[in-house]
């Protein structure tokens, strides 16, 4: 009787050890799907800088602007030279055909050094798609020039990205 109890309590650990196989009669199996889909990396390049032209520093501050179809304002102590007078920035982006995309401009135009001058960007019209797998931009912005600004080359930078949403 000591083995018949031993032995019933050796089986009844080894099938509680054993993990329990699903019924072929009463369960069921199928396959999972799994998919991707891969987008062309986009590429955005610059192919025209954003260019306030040439312009004259007062006894007042002023400003100059450069709209997005590149046409220039110049206001207060700014002069207009006729001979340079800039033009707007253009983007091209590319990337998967018929795809939307997202286009974000920085608002501020910074890096002018010691010079005081600010500025801002502005924008017409940003595409939302690329629907022959490219599309061109255009930014302009405006400076404000502090008074007596010293004669010479200023250059700044902004911020320009462009992702799929």
């Amino acid at each position: 009787m000591k083995h018949i109890c031993c032995i019933s309590i050796g089986l009844l650990l080894l099938t509680a050890s054993v993990p329990a196989f699903a019924d072929s009669t009463n369960g069921a199996s199928t396959s999972g799907t799994a998919s991707v889909t891969v987008l062309a990396p986009l590429t955005l390049t610059q192919t025209q800088g954003l260019d306030f032209g040439t312009i004259t520093s007062g006894g007042s501050s002023g400003t100059v602007a450069i709209d997005a179809t590149g046409a220039r304002t110049v206001a207060s102590g700014v002069g207009s030279v006729a001979a340079d007078v800039g033009k707007q920035a253009i983007f091209t982006v590319t990337g998967d055909t018929n795809n939307a995309i997202n286009v974000v401009v920085g608002s501020s135009i910074t890096g002018f050094s010691t010079s005081g001058i600010t500025g801002t960007t502005a924008t017409g019209t940003l595409p939302t798609a690329l629907s022959s797998g490219s599309a061109t931009f255009d930014v302009g912005g405006a400076l404000t020039i502090p008074a007596s600004t010293a004669a010479g080359s200023y250059s700044g930078t902004y911020t320009v990205s462009v992702n799929y949403p």
